[in-house]
């Protein structure tokens, strides 16, 4: 039998797939195959874990677009050296752990090597695969700007996507290009990656400009450029919260903000009750944990709590 025997299916046998069906995140995330390019910095996997986070919480949006299903878990495989600890850092406490798995990707340039991927995949059935990034996964010797890489490379792939898996491929843009580059050549490799994704994503940082990001996709209901801004979720914690920034536009957190150090110190000790007495040792004890010196923390306790039939509770609105 040939090949059109073999696999050809007339219209009336191929389902249609509705929109919310072709998307994780509406115009942004498709639920095939999403290629993720930009300059180094320009915060590529800062976006990465951004979408895993929405996706994994089920937030109604995320940059102010539809998040369409919920995702109980999420593969990474990752290339670069210190990544599993750097992503640890950017999803702890934004996700549970058990959500997560991260795993080194070092392709030895065996031909079976990514059908084991595959294989793995197919029979862990997570919600979403990101391979942060391509040129890091590259058999020896291999050049992503090759046409022949760069479609070896994404055959290689789409076993996974096929199989039912939404795939997110991070990788670098050409060098020496500017903001006047296309989303379609924006991955290194071009046309190649680019012919073998459902969808593409540009991630501008130009400094003074600020961050832009960019899209192209079949199925889109329009294709997106925003002006977009991330930060830290707070002080002490590396979660990216990424929001719109355009004039005019309401910015949204992502994640509920964090409650300033004092008044989850509060809260911890009203349910603790440690067995300290006065406010000095009870300061030296959360000093350290807290980060701050034991002054400090004798400052907002002694605003905020009181002794009361040996127990520490909250002293009174109008007292405090």
């Amino acid at each position: 039998m040939g090949a059109i025997k073999d696999t050809g299916r007339q219209l009336h046998q191929i389902e249609r797939v509705p929109y919310e069906d072709a998307f994780l995140i509406g115009d942004l995330l498709t639920t095939r195959t999403t290629v993720l390019s930009g300059e180094p910095k320009a915060g590529k996997t800062l976006l990465s874990a951004g979408m895993g986070i929405a996706l994994l919480n089920r937030e109604p949006t995320f940059l102010g677009l539809p998040v369409l299903r919920k995702l109980d878990h999420i593969v990474f495989g990752v290339t670069d050296d210190g990544a599993p600890e750097e992503l640890k850092e950017r999803l702890h406490g934004a996700v549970p752990n058990d959500a997560v798995t991260i795993f080194p990707i070092e392709d030895p340039g065996d031909s079976g090597y990514w059908a084991g991927i595959a294989a793995d995949l197919a029979d862990m059935r997570p919600g979403l695969f990101v391979l942060d990034n391509i040129i890091g996964a590259l058999a020896p010797g291999e050049d992503i700007a090759s046409s022949v890489t760069a479609q070896r490379i994404m055959r290689s792939l789409r076993p996974i996507s096929e199989a039912g898996i939404p795939t997110l491929l991070v990788t670098h843009t050409p060098k020496g290009t500017g903001e006047g580059m296309s989303v379609a050549s924006s991955p290194i490799g071009g046309r190649a990656i680019g012919a073998g994704a459902r969808g593409l994503i540009a991630l501008r940082n130009s400094g003074k400009h600020g961050r832009r990001l960019q899209t192209a996709s079949n199925r889109a209901r329009e294709e997106l450029d925003l002006s977009v801004t991330v930060r830290r979720a707070d002080e002490s914690s590396e979660v990216p919260i990424w929001e719109r920034a355009e004039p005019g536009l309401k910015v949204v957190s992502r994640l509920p903000k964090a409650q300033p150090w004092d008044a989850d110190l509060i809260a911890r000790i009203v349910e603790e009750q440690p067995e300290e007495a006065t406010y000095a040792p009870l300061s030296k004890r959360y000093a350290r944990i807290v980060g701050k010196s034991p002054e400090a923390v004798r400052a907002k306790l002694r605003d905020a709590l009181e002794r009361v039939d040996g127990r520490w509770v909250r002293k009174p609105a109008e007292t405090a």
